[in-house]
């Protein structure tokens, strides 16, 4: 059986800036900042690096205790703060989904930067939770390799060696494609998130599409 791991934001959906509007208010309520600065490139990367850089360009002291503050509250202000902003699904995302779900030689994870609980919201949100096993997020990975390498080792615990040489990564950065590689996975890339084709091509990915508009050709690609 093969395994599919699928990025969140900018393949599956997006949000209107909604992390950045609710970690700007968690620097804000915990650390008491008036105008906090939160101008960093989000795409790409697990939220356990945005705090490290979010704490430093604000003079604020990169501890764990400073972490675990600012993502509790960061967590605990995201629901509501989705729910005020909301954000929309990326083309084909729902029939892809549920062909996937519907093929009894795939199984589908999530592997996100996301926090996990943050993660775990907005496939609520969009109605998409019950289309996977689980949830593999950014809590404990600086780097998105580390992640996708916990990930694999993840997988092969619970469904033997064999399962991670049928690994796919789908996802719309090149680092999701850099970490797709880190794990010898198949990688498919769509030009949904913020980055080009031209730069999504120049890390090899085995495909690239604009979108999952036609989503049985994806289908294909995962099957065969």
């Amino acid at each position: 059986m093969r395994t599919i791991l699928f990025d969140i934001d900018g393949t599956l959906l997006m949000t209107n800036s909604g992390g950045a509007t609710a970690l700007r208010q968690a620097m804000s309520d915990e650390f008491g900042l008036r105008d906090p600065r939160t101008e960093i490139q989000f795409g790409g990367r697990t939220d356990r690096s945005i705090l490290t850089e979010l704490l430093t360009i604000n003079d604020l002291a990169d501890t764990q205790a400073n972490r675990d503050r600012l993502r509790d509250r960061y967590v605990e202000l995201f629901p509501e703060t989705l729910r005020k902003v909301g954000g929309k699904l990326m083309p084909g995302v729902l029939p892809l989904l549920d062909a996937v779900n519907r093929d009894g030689g795939l199984r589908s994870y999530i592997m996100t930067g996301n926090f996990h609980a943050t993660g775990q919201c907005k496939l609520d949100h969009f109605g998409l939770s019950n289309f996977f096993r689980g949830i593999f997020g950014g809590d404990h990975d600086s780097d998105r390799d580390h992640l996708a390498r916990r990930t694999s080792d993840s997988i092969a615990l619970r469904y033997g060696r064999q399962s991670i040489s049928e690994l796919w990564v789908i996802g719309d950065t090149v680092a999701d494609i850099r970490c797709g590689h880190a794990i010898n996975a198949k990688v498919i890339a769509v030009c949904t998130g913020g980055q080009t084709r031209a730069q999504l091509e120049a890390e090899s990915p085995l495909a690239i599409r604009d979108d999952l508009t036609n989503f049985d050709e994806v289908l294909t690609l995962l099957t065969t």
